[in-house]
């Protein structure tokens, strides 16, 4: 989610960091018998193995299945990994930093452990390693995407201080589940929170929110500890908008606004047709807060049926990003498994949002 900037061989440059990275051994007390430590290309099948025992097939990042094609990401820099091994040298988890070129902040992904090395804290453990190589790449922050089938990786976030700062329902098939893991069916499709923990003090953030948004904002950056500054109406600074959008699998849709012009109405309504038309069941909005139109195209938004979706810290070039979505699939919010208490008054924000969408005639 976070921006799609054009940089000059970024792959190359994040892979030369982190092998001069000055990192020394994680000081977190390893469990008895495991050893936390970086993965080696040999290992790129024995960690296709660990998601095939827990996931099957059913995984959104396919890398992990072919060992060459998820090497080549490690060496392009795009994935940063951390490996939990046995006694016998055996790999039993794994867990990843995802980078996107040109972004200040990574999210954490690509989180397993085999079924028979669960409770001896080694998600917990391999996070903390994630988190020491994210300094040492001076990412600005690090975010995760926790489900909310159960609430295991929640707590795990909570535990390494983060904060839930947005929500995306509905967004993966109900039946991509881990094995082995009593979860009863719901009958919707999976809903994520995103959890963000900024790695430095931030300096104050001036931005454009929508009046409606402001109070729900503030919050969010008081919770990632980030103070905000609320600026006054202007003018759109650009003529015309500039906006990328895609249609992933399974009917994903994506608009990434990265500079709002005058007719952000016109514009966003015709892209919401096109990808809708092509199957989209889902959309997600990012729109950058520190752009002057961003408060006309969120009121446009909503009258096209997007609704408040979150904060995205570091998601927009040069900034913050607000987060949206359209959704074409029903949501009962009431039966997702939602840990903290912080995020529970996130979901219930945007699920008034939600149902208090203009009625289209």
């Amino acid at each position: 989610m976070p921006s799609l900037s054009n940089v000059a061989h970024p792959a190359k440059r994040w892979a030369h960091e982190l092998a001069h990275a000055q990192v020394e051994p994680s000081a977190l007390p390893v469990a008895a018998d495991f050893r936390i430590e970086l993965p080696t290309q040999a290992d790129a099948p024995a960690i296709a193995r660990c998601f095939v025992e827990v996931y099957g097939s059913h995984y959104p990042h396919a890398e992990v299945f072919a060992p060459a094609r998820y090497w080549a990401s490690v060496e392009r820099g795009e994935l940063v990994p951390v490996i939990a091994r046995d006694s016998a040298g055996m790999v039993v988890g794994h867990v990843a930093l995802e980078r996107e070129a040109g972004a200040s902040v990574a999210e954490r992904g690509e989180a397993v452990v085999l079924p028979a090395y669960r409770g001896h804290q080694l998600l917990e453990l391999m996070t903390g390693r994630l988190a020491e190589l994210a300094v040492a790449l001076k990412l600005e922050g690090v975010y995760a995407r926790p489900v909310t089938i159960h609430t295991f990786s929640q707590r795990n976030d909570l535990r390494n201080g983060m904060a839930f700062c947005a929500a995306t329902l509905g967004l993966l098939p109900e039946d991509m589940l881990p094995k082995g893991l009593d979860i009863p069916t719901i009958g919707q499709r999976q809903s994520l929170l995103l959890a963000f923990h900024f790695l430095r003090p931030q300096a104050p953030r001036t931005i454009h929110a929508p009046d409606r948004y402001r109070a729900i904002l503030a919050k969010l950056y008081a919770a990632i500890q980030a103070e905000v500054i609320f600026a006054g109406p202007q003018e759109s600074a650009a003529a015309e908008s500039t906006v990328a959008s895609t249609l992933g699998d399974g009917g994903i849709g994506e608009i990434r606004v990265h500079a709002v012009g005058t007719r952000p109405a016109v514009e966003l309504e015709r892209i919401l047709r096109d990808l809708v038309g092509r199957g989209a069941h889902y959309v997600s909005l990012s729109v950058p807060l520190h752009d002057p139109g961003t408060p006309a195209l969120a009121e446009a938004a909503r009258n096209s049926g997007f609704f408040f979706s979150g904060l995205g810290p570091g998601f927009a070039e040069g900034g913050d990003a607000l987060l949206m979505q359209w959704l074409g699939t029903p949501i009962d919010t009431g039966k997702l498994q939602i840990y903290a208490e912080q995020a529970r008054e996130l979901v219930s924000f945007i699920d008034a949002d939600r149902v208090g969408l203009p009625s289209k005639s």
